[in-house]
Order: C-alpha cells, then sequence, then structure tokens
C-alpha cells in the first residue's frame, strides 16, 4: 500500500500537475448556461441541491443583466465552493469593469492554489480602484512566506499602503483584517496586541478565534494554538471552521485520531464543503476505510472536480472497490493516459 503524507494528499485537491490546469479552464472555459435561472441571490442560497446552487451562483456571477449587489453575492459564496464552474466565474469577474465586481471576485479566489491565484489576482495589485488593490493585496500577502523574490518585491508598496490604511479604520472588520496583515507580514508580537482587543469586544467572533490561533501556528506555537481554539470554541460552539483549523493543527502535533475527529466534525457541520470531506477522507483512511472511502465519494459529489474524482479513484485502486472500473472510465474523460496508467499499476484485486 503507497501511504501519502498529509501535504501530498491535500495537494492534490488544489494541484494540476497530473489533471486540468484550472487556469486554462479559467481561462477557455464556456458559461454553462442553466434552464431557470435564479433572479435573486437569496432564491439560490436557499436551494438544496449543492452542484445546482454552484451552477447557479456561477451563472449569476457572470450575468451582466443580473443586478451589482446580485453578482457580487454570488461571486463571494462562490469562495465556499471551489469548483471548475467557480473559477471560470471569479477569472472572468476579475476582469469586469465594475470595481465591486472585481473585488467581489478577489474573495471568490481565496480557496484556489496560490499558483493560481496569483496569475489571476497580482494584477489587480495596481488597480485603478483603492479598494481594489486592497483586497487583492490582502488576498495575496496572506502567502508572504511563499511567495519569490520578485513577488515580494511586487507586494511590498501594496502591502504599506494597505497597512496604512487599516491603522485608520476602526471598525472590528477593518480591525480583524489589519491584525491579520500584520501576521501575515510575520509581525506577531503587533498582532496579538490586536487580536486580545478583538477577543474582549468580540469574543462571538469566530473568525477572531481561528486568526488569534493562527498566529501561534505562524510561530510554531501548536499547542497554544490548539488552546486558543478550544476556548473559542466554548464561546462560539459547532463553529465547522473552528474543528478544521483544530484539526489541522492536530495533524502538526502528530495526533491523527483527535485530528480525524475534529475534520469529520468540521465536515459534519458544513455539510456541503467539499474540502473538508476531502481532507476527511484523508485522516480517516488509517482509521476506517469505508468512511474514509465515503467521505471522497461525498467531496466528489459536491464539487463534480476532476481533482476529487482522481481522489476517489485513488481511494479504490488501493483497495480493491468493485467500482474501481467505473472510476477510472469516468477519470479518462478528463485525465491524460499516462495518469490513468500509473493508478492501475496500484491496483489490487478486489477483497472476497
Amino acid at each position: 500500500m503507497i501511504k501519502k503524507s498529509l501535504a501530498t494528499a491535500v495537494a492534490l485537491l488544489v494541484s494540476t500537475s497530473a489533471l486540468l490546469s484550472t487556469s486554462a479552464i479559467a481561462a477557455n472555459g464556456v458559461q454553462q448556461t442553466v434552464d431557470a435561472p435564479a433572479q435573486n441571490i437569496n432564491q439560490v442560497l436557499e436551494m438544496t441541491d449543492t452542484q445546482t446552487r454552484i451552477q447557479q451562483l456561477s451563472y449569476m456571477a457572470q450575468d451582466q443583466n443580473q443586478s451589482v449587489e446580485n453578482r457580487t453575492g454570488a461571486l463571494q459564496e462562490l469562495a465556499s465552493y471551489p469548483s471548475q464552474n467557480a473559477l471560470v466565474a471569479v477569472a472572468r469577474g476579475l476582469k469586469d469593469q465594475n470595481p465591486e465586481v472585481r473585488e467581489a471576485s478577489v474573495i471568490g479566489s481565496s480557496p484556489y492554489q496560490l499558483e493560481h491565484r496569483w496569475a489571476l489576482v497580482s494584477p489587480l495589485l495596481s488597480d485603478t480602484d483603492p479598494m481594489v488593490r486592497h483586497s487583492a493585496t490582502s488576498n495575496l500577502v496572506r502567502d508572504y512566506n511563499t511567495l519569490d523574490k520578485e513577488q515580494k518585491a511586487q507586494i511590498e508598496q501594496p502591502v504599506v499602503e494597505l497597512i496604512t490604511f487599516l491603522e485608520k479604520q476602526e471598525s472590528e472588520k477593518f480591525q480583524l483584517l489589519f491584525a491579520d496583515v500584520l501576521r501575515w507580514y510575520n509581525e506577531w508580537d503587533k498582532a496579538e496586541t490586536v487580536y486580545l482587543e478583538l477577543i474582549k469586544t468580540h469574543p462571538k467572533e469566530p473568525q477572531v478565534w481561528l486568526s488569534y490561533a493562527d498566529n501561534f501556528r505562524a510561530q510554531n506555537k501548536d499547542q497554544q494554538a490548539v488552546e486558543v481554539l478550544d476556548r473559542g470554541l466554548k464561546s462560539v460552539p459547532d463553529n465547522a471552521a473552528m474543528h478544521y483549523s483544530k484539526s489541522l493543527t492536530l495533524v502538526r502535533l502528530e495526533d491523527k485520531a483527535a485530528a480525524a475527529k475534529e475534520i469529520e466534525v468540521a465536515a459534519e457541520l458544513a455539510k456541503d464543503n467539499s474540502y473538508y470531506w476531502y481532507l476527511n477522507g484523508v485522516l480517516q483512511e488509517e482509521l476506517d476505510i469505508d468512511k474514509s472511502t465515503k467521505s471522497f465519494e461525498k467531496a466528489y459529489l459536491i464539487s463534480g472536480s476532476p481533482e476529487q474524482l482522481y481522489a476517489v479513484c485513488d481511494i479504490y485502486v488501493r483497495y480493491g472497490n468493485d467500482k474501481t472500473d467505473d472510476c477510472l472510465s469516468e477519470l479518462g474523460k478528463v485525465a491524460p493516459d499516462d495518469v490513468i496508467e500509473q493508478l492501475k499499476e496500484k491496483r489490487v484485486a478486489p477483497s472476497s
């Protein structure tokens, strides 16, 4: 049995080296039509079928006949549903003439890998609209430590401009972003001062706890991050994002059983977050192969993405699932032949 590290497994979701290039999809994709387009964003959010919701949101985001409010709302919602359709809508929105649509598209780009986000979002670092520039900067500076020298040089001035702007803002939203930017920029002590004040004034705001925990994780203080998240869950119980964050932190602490428990809770609470179900599949594999397989299947049913179909086929071939041939046939429609051959090389006989 071939073991994958969590980092490798997670990378499968967003990496396109073996499958389709998401950048190419975004550039060349054709806007998908829907049989009965929704008239407003609230209609879409009430839809229970996840695939239908993603299609409607993607269509609404690109529909020039929709109001700016509907389009921006759809683009922001698409951040919760990373998929081919969503990426097409986001890529087009980033080039829209309306600055509100461009800014919302930056938010919609959040779940994608830095390689693709940088290509899509970095042109907006010099946008004519200051709020679009600030949004693009905050989107990219969160990966500051993984940027190369040239990218850091390109983002340096926009970051200084963003910090100067945020220092003067008093609202909780901007103060939280201020602390986050300081954290991403490795100014951890300054960031902690702002986070502690926000916890005093907004203890029921999940993102405050999540960001404060991330401030410790950035300094490799994972146990302290877990303690912050536990405190946060007492104030805001049943928050999927905090259970997800705690799961990733427990992985770093090498407590995989506890991490698997937390990501399962996160997936159940979020219900239709394909990424959480994918990670649940990764972490459950060593504990419960049936639960792992069902999680990979659910992730693919939610997103329909080739990357998650690959994950389903991968778990099938390595454990002799009866549906292996059907999965490989479906994957063969979107993946190169060498990818299919590599999977077949892993194949084991079905268990009797």
